[in-house]
């Protein structure tokens, strides 16, 4: 670890990447802190999962621009000014649009470094910040569920896609493949993204998700993936291995080929054959898709089938597990299908299932309400 200016700099082994903490967090000249910290990151942090300390280092630089840009100083040894510097940025946290839980993570990274800089940490030592702490997230809960989420892709508008699409281009075909993808391995974007092709098992019927929020340990998760789906990708991957000009097979260095590697990737302007791709060429991974690509594609496609509601790609994730649990779905089944490792979310949809099973929505369609 060196330490420059503004940034102490780790190197991930792992895939020789770079993460930088932005020493802002700590006042300059505080030379105990950060060499408590730089003990912990010689014995411990090193050994994390790599998302656990992108997800660390991610955390404490947004609050260091957080101190920068409000012009607060980073922490001290004084403990009013640290339960203030934090009780601000709580303040700051939930006036932005971020989720309850991303929240909740941020302050638990900062009791952590806190932890590790033995510096006064009111996070934990503060009963006062501790209550406005949680007052402040439950109010912020209450106003994130009160507004419009995800609209679930249930089976009905999947069946509603497949019917009303024919694909007819290599462009069709990909997407039809995300959604029913999407909604049968119940992914998130980030997962989607980085499915390979050697991921897929058409004669297991699984997906392998390598890259997950719930899956720290780095050792990946099976999801089910009917043969509808995989039917869907195979032809994709069929028309991608054709050249379109000359209708004969792409040679196997052909780089626009699909023999290996990323599964969903850019197409040309012409949306009749893939862009080049090559792990090992920075500036191909550019032809790789993100989370603005997927969003588009799923807008693209809710408007060829004629859907209305405004689906998005979290609607295929909460789509699968709400028609799950209103089939009947256990809780285990409902965790395994979706790599949950948290009953709480699944448990979130079966609840909302259980209310169509419930006396009311029995007495409506009785009376045929």
């Amino acid at each position: 670890m060196t330490q420059h200016e503004e940034t102490l700099e780790f190197r991930y082994t792992g895939n020789n990447s770079t993460l930088k903490l932005n020493t802002k967090l700590i006042t300059p000249g505080d030379a105990s802190s950060a060499h408590n910290f730089e003990h912990y990151y010689n014995d411990i942090f090193t050994r994390l999962p790599y998302n656990t300390q992108r997800a660390y280092i991610s955390d404490y630089n947004e609050f260091a621009i957080f101190c920068r840009q409000s012009g607060m100083q980073g922490f001290t040894n004084d403990f009013a000014h640290n339960e203030t510097c934090i009780k601000q940025y709580v303040d700051e946290l939930c006036r932005s649009p971020l989720a309850y839980r991303t929240i909740k993570r941020r302050l638990s990274a900062l009791s952590k470094f806190l932890g590790v800089a033995k510096l006064p940490n009111p996070i934990i030592r503060s009963a006062y910040l501790r209550d406005f702490i949680r007052l402040s997230l439950i109010e912020n809960r209450k106003y994130r569920l009160s507004h419009k989420q995800a609209v679930p892709l249930t089976i009905e508008m999947l069946e509603q896609i497949n019917n009303a699409i024919i694909p007819d281009s290599l462009l069709e075909l990909r997407d039809i493949a995300i959604i029913n993808l999407m909604f049968d391995a119940l992914l998130r974007a980030d997962e989607l993204v980085r499915v390979c092709v050697d991921h897929i098992s058409a004669r297991n019927n699984t997906l392998l998700v390598i890259s997950s929020k719930s899956d720290q340990s780095g050792q990946g998760q099976y999801r089910f993936v009917s043969s509808s789906t995989i039917s869907m990708i195979q032809e994709y991957i069929n028309e991608a291995n054709l050249d379109p000009k000359t209708k004969m097979p792409r040679e196997l260095t052909d780089l626009r080929g699909l023999h290996k590697g990323i599964l969903f990737r850019r197409l040309t302007n012409h949306k009749t054959a893939l862009l080049p791709f090559d792990e090992n060429i920075p500036r191909h991974m550019a032809n790789v898709l993100n989370y603005s690509s997927v969003y588009r594609i799923w807008q693209r496609i809710a408007l060829r089938a004629g859907i209305t509601d405004n689906i998005t790609p979290h609607s295929g994730r909460v789509g699968g597990a709400v028609s799950l649990a209103e089939d009947g779905a256990s809780l285990p089944e409902l965790q395994l299908a979706g790599g949950w490792q948290s009953p709480e979310m699944p448990g979130h949809y079966t609840k909302q299932a259980n209310v169509k099973r419930g006396g009311m929505a029995k007495l409506s369609a009785k009376r045929k309400r």
